[in-house]
C-alpha cells in the first residue's frame, strides 16, 4: 500500500526534473491565502508568465491562457502588488538550484528570448488608464543600474557601478547586513551582483520611508532583473567557492526580501522568482520607458489628420475675426444696409 501511495509522487518528481533539465523554473516565493497555486505538471512557456502575473491581480488576460496552476478568485479581492524578481540562469542551475522558500514552483520553457514585463505594464495602464500606478522596473543595463518608473522619489537611486561601490560602503548596505564570503567588491562581478540586490533594497527602503506611495487604489508591479549570478559562475566556475558564496547570497537576500515586501503589504502581495537562461550571445535585457505610450499602426495618419484639421480651423477663424475687426459698421454692416433702405422707403 505504501508503494502503492508513494508512486504518483514519484512519477511526479519525474515528471518535474524530466521538463525542468534546463533548471528554468518559477518559484513563487510568496502568495496570499485567497491566492492559491496549485501543483502543475504542464510546462509553463515563458511567454505565457506576464499572463500568470495578471491573473493573481485579478486582471483578465487579453489572450486566452490554459493554466491551471493558479486559482485566482475575483477582480473584488486580489493584492495590491506583484513582485518579478528575474535570475539569470548559470552553470549547474539544473542540478543546483537555487534553494528559495516557496509556497509553489513550476518548470518553464523558454520560448522567448527574454521576460516581457512591458506586456504587463502595457495591461496594467490600459486597466487603469486613468489613474497612475506604482510600476517600477530595475536592473543593470551597460554597467548603468537602470531604473524605469514615473515617480521620482525613485530617480536619487544610485545610477553607475562607482556610486553604487560608495553606496555599498554603508553601513546598512548588503555588504553589511549579508554574509557574502569570498566576494569582492574589487571584482567587477562580484559587485555587480552586489549592487543588484543593493538597488532592489534601496527600492524597498524608499518604499518603507514613503508609504503614502502604498495607498492607491490600483495594483502595485515590480520587476527586478540578478544578472550578477551568472557572471560570478561563469568568471569563476560552478564549483568554486565564489559560486557557492554567491547562490547562498541571493538565496538569503530573496528570502528576507519577501519577507519585507510581506510586511510592506500585510501579506497582500504575490512574489515570485523566475530563473531563466540566457541566449547564445549574452543575456540582454529588455527594457522599456514607461513613459512611452502604446500607439497603434493608425497613429500617423490620425496624429496628420488632427494637426490639419486644427491649423485649417485656426486660420478660417483667424480670417474671419481679421475681418471684423477691420468691418466698417457704416459701411459694410448688413444691419446698416438694412436700416438704411428701410429709412429711404419711409
Amino acid at each position: 500500500m505504501a508503494n502503492t501511495l508513494a508512486l504518483p509522487h514519484l512519477l511526479s518528481i519525474f515528471i518535474y526534473l524530466f521538463f525542468n533539465a534546463s533548471g528554468q523554473e518559477l518559484v513563487v516565493t510568496h502568495a496570499p491565502s485567497y491566492v492559491t497555486f496549485q501543483e502543475q505538471k504542464q510546462t509553463l512557456q515563458t511567454s505565457d508568465v506576464p499572463h500568470v502575473i495578471t491573473h493573481t491581480l485579478g486582471i483578465p488576460s487579453n489572450k486566452e491562457f490554459d493554466w491551471s496552476g493558479l486559482i485566482q478568485g475575483s477582480l473584488f479581492k486580489r493584492p495590491k502588488a506583484n513582485v518579478m524578481i528575474s535570475v539569470v540562469g548559470y552553470e549547474g542551475m539544473a542540478e543546483n538550484p537555487l534553494k528559495l522558500q516557496n509556497v509553489a514552483k513550476y518548470p518553464v520553457k523558454n520560448d522567448i528570448p527574454v521576460f516581457d514585463v512591458g506586456s504587463i505594464m502595457n495591461t496594467i495602464q490600459n486597466v487603469f488608464f486613468d489613474k497612475n500606478p506604482l510600476m517600477l522596473d530595475a536592473g543593470i543595463d551597460n554597467n548603468l543600474f537602470d531604473v524605469h518608473t514615473e515617480f521620482d522619489v525613485f530617480r536619487k537611486l544610485p545610477d553607475t557601478i562607482k556610486k553604487m561601490a560608495d553606496r555599498l560602503l554603508d553601513s546598512d548596505s548588503v555588504l553589511h547586513t549579508h554574509t557574502v564570503g569570498t566576494l569582492n567588491t574589487s571584482s567587477h562581478s562580484d559587485l555587480k551582483l552586489m549592487g543588484e540586490l543593493q538597488l532592489i533594497q534601496d527600492v524597498l527602503n524608499t518604499l518603507t520611508d514613503k508609504p503614502e506611495l502604498l495607498k492607491s487604489k490600483t495594483p502595485d508591479l515590480f520587476s527586478f532583473t540578478i544578472s550578477g549570478l551568472h557572471d560570478i559562475i561563469k568568471k569563476h566556475g560552478h564549483q568554486s567557492t565564489q559560486a557557492t558564496d554567491a547562490k547562498q547570497l541571493v538565496t538569503d537576500f530573496i528570502n528576507k526580501a519577501t519577507e519585507n515586501f510581506r510586511k510592506l503589504y500585510k501579506d497582500n502581495v504575490v512574489v515570485e522568482v523566475l530563473t531563466i537562461t540566457p541566449e547564445a550571445g549574452g543575456y540582454v535585457r529588455k527594457v522599456r520607458s514607461l513613459m512611452e505610450e502604446d500607439y497603434s499602426e493608425d497613429y500617423p495618419a490620425i496624429f496628420n489628420i488632427i494637426l490639419w484639421l486644427m491649423i485649417i480651423m485656426f486660420l478660417s477663424f483667424f480670417a474671419v475675426s481679421y475681418g471684423i475687426w477691420n468691418m466698417d459698421p457704416g459701411r459694410d454692416s448688413i444691419i446698416y444696409r438694412m436700416t438704411s433702405t428701410r429709412l429711404k422707403k419711409d
